[in-house]
């Protein structure tokens, strides 16, 4: 399964068209990092290598690619693509897509922070024996590593590529849109700051087109998000696919490790909580009037922030 992130905004737009989904192209050109297509060749081979290699790479084709996670729970990605978590994920199938999309590229993205050293010795058969099977095998090497790698800086998007070579996508008010089948499309998650409107709305686009609904929940005892359904029963993402939380919290149903009933914040009782008050000397100095005192001179001795 493959994930998309998008704004809240473009709901309607991303299923504008009955029975597809769809989604925005951008060329390698446009992307929003700098470096992308950085890491093509070892800068220290001899300069008429380098020369040979700029000769016969020079700009690279420029394919529409649109971009997936292999996770709907990783926070930056719905911070940076789903507006501050207020968007939504769609969850796609990729072997569908790739049945349907014949002949279309979906790789893996690779993390490095070098370049691909297979690519030297294509480079040097290039230069050396000079024959055009080479030059073709060259190009073609430095094409996918230039469409699937980035630097380890970006590995946190756990990012897969789709790369339109055959223009399945179409020109839509000056943007290039892959309209993907429906049949392809299996889930949306909505994010835990969605606004009602588009939340309802999009509860009513997986009713009529027959998806499972979902809503990103922010819980207390973990650093990423858990889903629920519209009935409120626990889902969590086990690296793979979205299942069913096998244990879940008494109290606030959020995912729990085995054995346990309770979370370790529905776990503090009441008389954790007047233990607690009555050992802390801040309380003491509150009501005393020192505790403003305290902390000031704490402060001047270096003890802050």
């Amino acid at each position: 399964m493959l994930y998309k992130y998008f704004s809240s905004e473009v709901l309607e737009l991303v299923f504008q068209r009955d029975g597809f989904c769809g989604v925005k192209c951008s060329y390698p050109q446009d992307y929003n990092d700098p470096y992308e297509l950085f890491l093509g060749v070892d800068l220290s081979v001899p300069p008429h290598h380098l020369a040979t290699y700029r000769d016969v790479v020079q700009d690279l084709p420029q394919y529409p690619t649109t971009c997936f996670s292999k996770s709907p729970i990783v926070t930056p990605m719905w911070a940076h693509y789903a507006n501050d978590h207020s968007g939504f994920v769609l969850e796609f199938d990729a072997k569908a897509m790739g049945e349907h999309f014949e002949k279309i590229a979906i790789h893996d993205v690779s993390y490095r922070n070098d370049p691909d050293p297979s690519i030297v010795p294509l480079l040097e058969r290039a230069v050396e024996i000079a024959k055009a099977r080479y030059v073709y095998m060259l190009r073609n090497a430095v094409l996918l590593h230039a469409y699937f790698s980035k630097h380890t800086s970006w590995t946190y998007e756990q990012e897969c590529r789709l790369v339109d070579q055959n223009n399945f996508s179409e020109d839509v008010a000056g943007n290039r849109i892959l309209f993907i089948p429906i049949e392809s499309v299996t889930s949306i998650v909505v994010g835990h700051k969605t606004p009602v409107p588009v939340v309802e709305a999009s509860r009513q686009i997986a009713e009529d087109n027959n998806l499972d609904w979902y809503h990103a929940v922010i819980g207390k005892s973990h650093g990423s998000p858990f889903l629920r359904d519209a009935s409120g029963q626990s889902f969590v993402f086990d690296t793979e696919s979205i299942k069913i939380a096998e244990n879940t919290c008494d109290n606030c149903s959020e995912p729990v490790a085995e054995g346990r009933e309770l979370c370790p914040w529905c776990s503090i009782t009441e008389e954790d909580d007047i233990n607690a008050a009555s050992r802390n000397p801040y309380r003491l100095l509150d009501r005393l009037g020192l505790l403003e005192d305290y902390v000031n001179d704490a402060d001047k001795m270096g003890g802050g922030v």
